[in-house]
């Protein structure tokens, strides 16, 4: 009669049961969470989740866990699995609904996923691009019923495989899916690099940690009488709990010794031990089985066992049948094969094979492997678990060659962390083995060129570089130039990356003068397509020049990839630097070409380019629309998160300049909370920026400025050095620091080209308004103004279409003008009527509403209060419904001292002067003011005004700062004295 080990309930676990129900409620009801599983070996963490889920009625359960094999990860498993269980449990209709865009590209994981569909793009899989696809998946799968995806194991993960579970750890906002994790505590030392990954974890909200402890002797006890049935003897309780030491798996292994008949002094003096003796109770050929086994890992397919076994289909499944029976392997839940019940058990049996046994065995399931791959029951791994079993046989070549063979694998499959592990290995070997360029199928410069691939994509341009540098060494550029080519234009790429463009733009070029013009190659229009991109990036008016013969070329070759990107490449450099018009044709033409090729990252290349050229042109509306077509394509093939997040910042900053400034703000924001990276992230941490500091939330505004800079790293492009610039000398400016301000802008201004026209002409607008403000408070001060206007700041206009010729750049030139006619104190509404037509012209909310202030301001001081009310209403509408509140402030203010009404109601007493406020107070400041006149402290100021203690104290400051005073009394003196501070005010 068979004996059952396994407890029939489970033991001492309510507290964590409990709150592995909890978070599978909160899950069920819309709210996604995290759940870290943690303990030793054998503790029970997966009859644990057995409980949990075992009950969750309406909750699907996905199920994988990462596998180790000689030492080593295999990659994606879990992800491998839970694809599987989705495949085989869903009815087809319903399966090409759940997947979505995701099917093709995850077929190369899962083969049978690929049955009627084209085969994916042989290019290398992106990273990124999986891990949104999967995201998705998992997202629709929950919109139907609450998720639960249990990844165990996670100790023993892969790279990629950790990189996915850390994007899903941050991303699953919006989704019904509960993320669960189980590892082994004692696995995670210092050197894991799973460790540092759990630090952070724990400390963000919605993770939730569960770490399991070994049982009591009381809780021993309730198992060891639940496996029996009985109540135990004591001192069978006090053996089982001494040897045990509490280890739930170890108490089951040692019951089952016992009762099998082995006395107290007979047992065996180590687990391995114990377990080794209940192997050696089976049979003979039990036994070779499950040694056979133990080297395939923990799961072994039953064809694969049965072809390495090499016995007849009866005593496999009598050897089989045994070891099932007593609980040393289990039936596999997809019933393809056998899995050790327990990790501990097969890591026993295989290090107590023999050096020569394991060599022999290593062997039977490579050969088994490469004879017939299907043997690995469709697993898209088998060039990996190849790779492992020969060097593990000590067959270099065919380590060899397996190794590349599971590095372009890896590649293919997203997985650029492994693909560099095994690539690396082979050229570790390489020396060593005969003849290896026919073993790889390739030369060492080829192996090179996808090391650094995988290397690049995996996160490490360094180490790319040195890669590629190692290449270059084995090519002789003379006789084999085109070979040359191909690694300087993967180096420059590699450079680019790290911010290095002028020494990829001389590489390139001396790999370019090398290649000979006829016959047309690949190789030259290669090139060619990237110094037309990496001039472009660097801003170099040869751009277009370059793009054109790359173009030429690329179309000679049949290219279409670089034709492509050099038809955007063109197409960019046109619409800054000479005609926006036929630039825009260009780039809708490469566009095209990229999406009828299904070249996606290209096509999102396009939309980006097209975007923000159409957007550099100020045509707002359609460069929306650009960027809205671009992040639907993002999101369909899984790269909203990079190229879609590029294109969110080139929608917010439409939304921003037509004045829907909170529907930007929502959108910004979305996309901020999935942790966007590097560039991405910076290009809308810049925009929210822009919107914080108009807004008046100055710190906030520095903020983004900060964190844009983070995610900068080293790029110095002006379209973020000079944006990011403009917020930090806007909020000097703002808090009355006008030197800090103007010093900034003129910072800014210091790397100025016809690319960053769009963002210089601002900086040059900002620095004239600090002269006029610093003009007006030197005259209110009977002193000369702290900052001087160069003389010749118009002179500085950017160059190029977008820096002459566009609707903004028309706009700041007239804005900036108008500033030097106040900065003079000259009458100015013919200046700032001028500036409010060009930017209705532009149809830019705020600096329209701007213009509109400062013309009411001049009609004012002209007496001209009719013409005063009606641009003073347009400008308070429109600072309203943006939520612009300083200039909203400063509108009012100017309407109660003009006494010129906003709307039907009588404005309330205040001076009746047109004039300027003296010192650029605004409306909240002179009230502020009157309360530190009359010794308010800051709690009473906000008690007063209806504001936190911290933001009067920040008025205060600002004040202080604009009267040029160094404290309360001398600022009330100030106002007093100036009549700053209305009559009558207490």
């Amino acid at each position: 009669m068979r004996f059952e080990v396994v407890s029939p309930v489970l033991v001492g676990r309510e507290r964590e049961l409990a709150q592995l129900r909890a978070a599978v409620a909160r899950t069920a009801a819309g709210e996604p969470g995290v759940v870290l599983v943690g303990g030793e070996a054998g503790v029970g963490k997966s009859r644990l989740l057995d409980a949990a889920f075992g009950d969750a009625s309406g909750m699907r359960v996905l199920t994988g866990g990462c596998i180790e094999l000689g030492g080593e990860g295999l990659p994606l498993v879990p992800l491998v699995e839970a694809l599987r269980t989705v495949v085989r449990t869903t009815p087809s209709g319903d399966l090409d609904r759940l997947l979505g865009p995701a099917r093709r590209e995850l077929a190369r994981l899962l083969p049978e996923l690929a049955v009627d569909l084209p085969a994916p793009p042989a290019t290398s899989g992106s990273t990124a691009q999986l891990f949104e696809l999967v995201l998705g998946v998992l997202g629709r799968i929950g919109d139907e019923h609450p998720l639960a995806l249990v990844v165990e194991d996670l100790h023993w993960a892969d790279r990629t495989t950790l990189d996915l579970v850390a994007f899903l750890v941050r991303g699953l906002q919006g989704t019904r899916v509960l993320l669960v994790l189980t590892y082994r505590s004692d696995e995670v030392d210092r050197r894991s690099p799973l460790r540092p990954l759990l630090s952070g974890w724990e400390r963000l909200r919605g993770v939730e940690r569960l770490q399991l402890e070994r049982f009591s002797r009381r809780e021993t006890a309730a198992q060891v009488g639940a496996i029996l049935g009985a109540t135990p003897e004591p001192g069978m309780v006090d053996l089982v709990f001494d040897r045990s030491e509490g280890n739930a798996f170890f108490v089951e292994e040692l019951v089952r010794t016992v009762r099998d008949g082995t006395g107290e002094h007979e047992l065996p003096p180590s687990l391995r031990d114990v377990l080794l003796s209940r192997a050696e109770r089976l049979s003979g050929p039990a036994q070779r089985l499950l040694r056979t086994a133990a080297v395939a890992g923990r799961w072994v397919p039953e064809r694969l066992l049965s072809e390495v076994a090499a016995v007849s289909p009866a005593e496999l499944y009598e050897a089989l049948r045994e070891a099932v029976d007593a609980s040393l392997l289990v039936v596999d839940g997809t019933g393809r094969g056998y899995a050790f019940r327990h990790a501990l058990t097969r890591d026993a049996v295989y290090e107590d094979l023999l050096p020569g046994e394991r060599v022999e065995l290593h062997t039977a399931y490579a050969e088994a492997l490469d004879r017939a791959p299907g043997l690995a029951e469709d697993d898209a791994s088998v060039a990996a678990t190849l790779a492992v079993h020969w060097y593990a046989a000590h067959d270099m070549p065919r380590a060899l060659a397996a190794s590349v063979r599971a590095g372009r694998q890896a590649i293919a499959a997203f997985a650029p962390a492994e693909a560099r592990r095994h690539l690396e290995r082979a050229l570790e070997v390489w020396r060593s083995v005969p003849d290896a360029e026919t073993w790889a199928g390739a030369d060492q410069v080829e192996v090179l060129r996808l090391t650094a691939r995988a290397t690049f994509h995996g996160g490490d341009p360094e180490r790319a570089l040195t890669l590629l540098e190692r290449a270059l060494d084995l090519v002789d550029p003379d006789t084999d130039p085109e070979r040359s080519a191909f690694v300087v234009e993967q180096r420059a790429v590699t450079v680019r990356a790290l911010g290095e463009d002028g020494a990829g733009v001389t590489e390139l070029e001396t790999a370019l003068a090398r290649l000979p013009v006829d016959p047309p190659s690949l190789a030259r229009a290669a090139v060619l397509a990237a110094l037309a991109n990496t001039l472009m990036r660097v801003g170099s008016d040869r751009a277009s020049e370059v793009a054109r013969t790359a173009l030429a070329a690329a179309r000679a070759t049949g290219a279409t990839q670089q034709e492509a990107g050099a038809l955007l490449t063109l197409g960019s450099a046109l619409s800054y630097l000479a005609d926006p018009a036929e630039g825009e044709a260009f780039l809708r033409e490469g566009l095209q070409l990229a999406l009828d090729a299904h070249d996606h990252e290209t096509a999102l290349r396009g939309y980006v380019n097209l975007s923000d050229a159409l957007e550099a042109m100020g045509r707002h509306g359609d460069a929306a629309t650009a960027a809205r077509d671009g992040i639907e394509l993002a999101t369909h093939v899984g790269l909203s998160r990079s190229f879609g997040a590029y294109l969110t910042g080139n929608l917010v900053e439409p939304l921003v300049r037509l004045g829907e400034w909170r529907e930007a703000e929502r959108v910004a924001a979305d996309v901020v909370i999935g942790d966007l990276r590097g560039v991405f992230g910076a290009t809308v941490q810049e925009l929210l920026g822009y919107l914080a500091v108009t807004s008046g939330r100055l710190d906030a505004a520095l903020q983004h400025v900060r964190e844009a800079k983070r995610q900068l790293g080293e790029s110095r492009e002006p379209q973020f050095t000079q944006a990011l610039i403009y917020i930090e000398a806007e909020a000097a400016r703002a808090r009355g620091e006008l030197i800090a301000a103007a010093e900034l802008a003129e910072a800014g201004l210091a790397v100025s080209t016809a690319w960053s026209a769009r963002y210089s002409w601002p900086l040059l607008w900002l620095r004239a308004r600090t002269a006029a403000d610093a003009a007006v408070r030197g005259r209110d001060e009977h002193r000369p103004p702290a900052v001087v206007l160069d003389p010749d700041l118009l002179g500085r206009t950017p160059a190029g279409p977008v820096g002459t010729a566009s609707p903004a750049a028309r706009g700041y030139r007239a804005l900036t003008a108008a500033e030097t006619v106040r900065r003079d104190g000259a009458p100015a509404v013919e200046a700032w009527r001028a500036a409010v037509a060009a930017w209705e012209e532009a149809t830019d909310a705020w600096p329209l509403a701007y213009a509109r202030y400062r013309l009411g301001e001049a009609l004012c001081a002209g007496e001209d209060r009719a013409g005063a009310a009606a641009v003073l209403r347009l400008a308070a509408e429109a600072a309203e419904a943006m939520g612009a509140a300083p200039l909203l402030d400063d509108v009012r203010a100017l309407a109660r001292r003009a006494r010129v009404p906003l709307d039907d109601g009588v404005p309330g007493p205040s001076p009746a002067t047109g004039a300027p406020v003296p010192f650029g107070l605004t409306d909240r400041e002179r009230e502020v003011l009157a309360l530190v006149a009359a010794g308010r402290s800051n709690g009473q100021i906000a008690t007063a005004l209806f504001i936190s203690p911290k933001t009067a104290s920040v008025h205060v400051s600002n004040i202080l700062a604009k009267l040029g005073v160094s404290g309360r009394v001398e600022a009330a003196a100030v106002a007093h004295r100036l009549g700053l501070v209305p009559e009558g005010r207490p």
